[in-house]
């Protein structure tokens, strides 16, 4: 199916050989004034869109009870493997031929060493292993065991489902309950700009209202619930033969949601994010971002006032250190009170009866030293070479890859830390005591 824009846009290609890669940035303009509701892309059938239920293993990840992102990274991973047989061949033509290689999920060891002492250095090298494992269990010992006629073993590689998720992990919408995350042909074309979107893709939740009475009904009875629940659970058990997955209904389309002059570049948005989300995500950094954050770990906080006073102050408050071993601060330097209550508690001598405040000396000394010592995670960045350095071609959408990323976030936390010091460790202004 060939889906077609309306002649309000037009799309170009920009080259560019970011992180050592020949690869194309695609980004959609106006052709005239556009005005607010104004229709960019009419129709995109929930049914040309690549997810888990539309690929030709539909049935396959049903019946092995895959979903979630996971059975997405399959589908893509097996419809590419397809080449020409598969129904989105030529939607693939226009995608990354590699995957999307400026994520630092394909960043080397050297390279990675660029995000010492933010926090997305952690999620990587976790993302990694993680991946590994997905695919050796559920490929390689899964579907290849399982399914062999549609996973031949040995057909797929590592390096290859990674591939897969870099797209799915770059480009996938939600389109509906129905399908859930999914490649959208067009739709991926816009670029991302936070708080400055032009286009919005509207119709995700349509299957969601189309069956709302149903909802309903199934909500007023409990004995009803549970006799599905039971009967699910029993088509799941009995059979070994794959259902037949009908095609989803219903499309997306695509509006303008601000007004954009002729020649403007349109941008969607991704939600308000970070640039270490941007960066793990789609691969790019905005230069200026406004909802840069810092992660203080709590093993932080424990080295420099003691293991047990943070472990036993952390449990009179209530604070959780097991499941959210972190504190946060805020972009406008805001230090999570979660921390400022333990320090507070930790710093308590035994004949007291209140908590030091924030302005006490102990509290202040403790909370300029974890700032200060978490600032010096951060390397220098001089021993970088991983391309997207300043002179060289900017992909479409204005965004920063590779090095100049790197930097970018760094520095930005850098900052943030360093107005955390100053409105949290003395400067005179009078701050509120911690109860």
């Amino acid at each position: 199916m060939r889906l077609r824009p309306t002649q309000a846009v037009n799309i170009a290609t920009h080259a560019d050989g970011t992180m050592g890669v020949d690869r194309y940035h695609y980004a959609v303009y106006a052709k005239r004034d556009l005005a607010v509701d104004t229709p960019v892309v009419t129709a995109i059938p929930k049914a040309a869109c690549l997810s888990a239920r539309t690929c030709s293993v539909a049935e396959t990840l049903k019946a092995a009870r895959l979903g979630g992102g996971l059975a997405l990274n399959i589908a893509i991973l097996h419809e590419r493997s397809l080449g020409e047989r598969s129904r989105w061949a030529g939607y693939f033509a226009v995608l990354p031929a590699k995957g999307e290689r400026t994520l630092p999920m394909f960043w080397t060891e050297q390279q990675l060493q660029t995000l010492q002492g933010t926090d997305l250095l952690k999620h990587v090298t976790d993302d990694a292993t993680c991946m590994a494992e997905d695919f050796q269990e559920n490929v390689v010992d899964g579907l290849c065991v399982s399914h062999p006629r549609d996973f031949p073993p040995g057909t797929h590689t590592l390096e290859a489902y990674m591939e897969a998720a870099s797209l799915a992990a770059s480009r996938a919408f939600f389109i509906g309950d129905e399908c859930g995350e999914a490649l959208v042909p067009w739709a991926d074309m816009f670029n991302h700009k936070t708080d400055g979107e032009h286009v919005h893709v509207l119709g995700a939740d349509a299957d969601e209202d189309e069956h709302e009475d149903e909802h309903d009904e199934e909500e007023t009875s409990e004995s009803e619930e549970e006799e599905s629940e039971e009967e699910d659970e029993e088509e799941e058990e009995s059979t070994d033969t794959e259902e037949i997955i009908e095609p989803p209904s219903g499309s997306l389309v695509i509006h303008v949601c601000a007004a954009a002059q002729k020649g403007a570049e349109l941008f969607n948005t991704f939600g308000r994010q970070n640039n270490a989300s941007l960066l793990h995500k789609y691969g790019f950094c905005e230069p200026h971002n406004a909802y840069t954050n810092v992660c203080i770990d709590a093993q932080l906080v424990e080295t420099i006032v003691g293991g047990t006073k943070v472990r036993d102050a952390a449990l009179e408050l209530g604070v959780e250190l097991e499941t959210e071993p972190y504190f946060e601060i805020e972009p406008d330097g805001h230090i999570e009170e979660a921390l400022l209550a333990v320090l507070g508690r930790a710093h308590r001598t035994g004949d007291a009866t209140d908590d030091p405040t924030t302005e006490s000396p102990e509290v202040q000394a403790s909370l300029r030293t974890i700032l200060e010592r978490r600032m010096g995670t951060y390397t220098d960045g001089r021993t970088e070479s991983l391309g997207g350095e300043e002179g060289g071609d900017v992909p479409a959408g204005g965004g920063l890859v590779g090095a100049t990323a790197a930097r970018t976030l760094r520095d930005a936390e850098r900052r943030l830390l360093r107005l955390a010091i100053e409105r949290n460790c003395g400067g005179g202004k009078k701050r509120k005591k911690v109860d």
